[in-house]
């Protein structure tokens, strides 16, 4: 067979190989050894045995696996390898050029090997005990380290380097391939990976971390648990979709959603599905703060909304679309939450009393009104301040639903690490996100409030206290004005 055949092959079977290559070198020296020297021809039974050792240790080694493990599948080989080395060796008489050529192919073999220090030292009195017992039973005492002739110098050195390349070869083989099989993997595993992400999309985020962790299976399960709900949607996008071109309202409708989606994550919020303009978002799986932190958190996200909804309606304005508004809805009770559907298609969402009472809640507000229910109110009460509104009938919902509408948070206050500005008065709007900001920008921001500064007070000079402008003396007009005559004075001569 060709050596790129075993080259390719496992681990097992081209040690069996590299063996096969070994004891027949080791066979070919003891024949030119028999042959060129004055000697007995009884080491020629030698390579028989090595036969017999190649023919008997593949079936030796699935024994010694099965019944044990790989390393003493390993030691036991490599015991049986001293042995037929040393017996070699005493029928050489340790000849000089054999004798190293043979140490150094028995070290590289060993170091391959991964054999541990207490088998070498062992192998190490095995070997030397096999040795005086070939000397004692078979082939004597002679002279040692004899000189060694030409021919079997060169042949010891070609078969010892042919030995080294092999397994040289084999290994820069393997490294090449487990290489490649790593570059393999990793291309695979990025692949995958970016299948991951891709279809992460279409999961809330917390739900596909949790798969990806093993924390969750994906299989029909749910759970009843204490949650907040929140839902909103656009005021008059039924009207307004109308009105516009399928591209106009995609972008709008997409930049919408990916800007209310940015703000949920902030709050680390499960965002459960988009129903056209409709968003359904709840606390309190995967992950939650507890019940009340999880109200409060969810109310402070729809007080984010409705300020990020203010800086994109006035960007649609300026792009040429209508002003937009929203309406929200809160509630907190008990629902199922888990995985609904088929085997093969399921959908993470939540079913319960309070998912519903969350849309009826958007649907009853104002524009721009965060809604929430009386459970909701018991949690963050302490927190915002809420206006009370008359008990609703909410279609689906059997008794009036007492409700509250949240107007802002109580501890607001106007501090210097304010990172929202938002002031409307006649003829002055300033809205400003310091979130968007970069560094560098800082400076032109302060240039155009000093310009703006400077122009009022100008505006304030120019102006008197009713609001009239002012003229400058050389602007004022004088007109001749005719003087009555009074009792007791001469008429003017004209």
């Amino acid at each position: 067979m060709p050596l790129e055949y075993w080259l390719d092959r496992e681990p097992k079977q081209f040690s069996y190989f590299h063996r096969l290559m070994g004891y027949s070198m080791l066979s070919l020296g003891l024949l030119v050894y028999t042959f060129t020297t004055q000697t007995t021809h009884i080491q020629l039974y030698l390579p028989l045995i090595f036969a017999v050792v190649l023919f008997v240790s593949p079936r030796l080694e699935q024994w010694l696996k099965y019944r044990y493990n790989v390393q003493v599948q390993r030691n036991v080989l490599f015991l049986i390898d001293i042995a037929m080395v040393a017996a070699a060796l005493s029928a050489v008489h340790l000849n000089l050029v054999l004798t190293l050529c043979t140490f150094a192919a028995l070290i590289y073999s060993t170091i391959n090997s991964r054999v541990s220090f207490f088998m070498m030292s062992l192998a190490g009195l095995w070997g030397v005990t096999i040795f005086y017992l070939a000397n004692i039973l078979v082939f004597g005492f002679g002279h040692y380290f004899a000189p060694t002739s030409t021919e079997l110098t060169v042949l010891a050195f070609m078969c010892l380097i042919a030995y080294f390349a092999a397994g040289s070869v084999y290994q820069a083989r393997r490294v090449y391939v487990a290489s490649q099989k790593r570059e393999h993997y990793y291309s695979q595993m990025n692949r995958y990976m970016e299948f991951a992400n891709q279809l992460s999309r279409y999961a809330p985020q917390q739900l596909w971390q949790s798969i990806m962790k093993g924390e969750t299976e994906a299989k029909i399960e749910y759970k009843r648990k204490k949650m907040t709900i929140f839902f909103s949607d656009i005021e008059g996008f039924t009207e307004l979709s109308e009105s516009l071109i399928p591209d106009d309202l995609a972008f709008v409708l997409n930049d919408y959603l990916s800007h209310m989606t940015e703000v949920a994550k902030q709050y680390e919020a499960t965002v459960d599905k988009f129903m056209g303009d409709a968003i359904l978002i709840f606390f309190g799986d995967p992950t939650t703060q507890g019940v009340e932190q999880d109200a409060k958190t969810c109310v402070e996200m729809a007080m984010a909304m409705r300020q990020q909804m203010k800086i994109l309606r006035e960007r649609w304005v300026k792009m040429g679309y209508p002003a937009l508004h929203i309406r929200m809805g809160i509630s907190t009770g008990y629902c199922h939450v888990g995985n609904y559907g088929a085997a093969h298609r399921m959908a993470y969402t939540i079913v319960g009393r309070d998912a519903n009472l969350a849309a009826r809640l958007q649907s009853a507000a104002d524009v721009d009104e965060i809604l929430i229910s009386d459970d909701t109110y018991q949690f963050i009460k302490d927190d915002f301040l809420c206006a009370p509104k008359q008990p609703m009938e909410l279609k689906g919902i059997q008794q009036p639903v007492k409700t509250w509408q949240v107007m802002e948070k109580t501890n607001a206050r106007q501090t210097e690490y304010q990172r929202w500005f938002d002031y409307e008065y006649k003829g002055f709007h300033l809205l400003l996100n310091l979130d968007e900001v970069q560094n560098f920008e800082y400076p032109q921001l302060i240039a155009v409030l000093e310009k703006i500064i400077q122009r009022i007070q100008t505006q304030q000079t120019l102006i008197n206290a009713q609001g009239v402008v002012r003229l400058h003396l050389e602007d004022e007009v004088i007109s001749e004005v005719d003087i009555l005559p009074q009792e007791g004075n001469s008429t003017l001569p004209h």
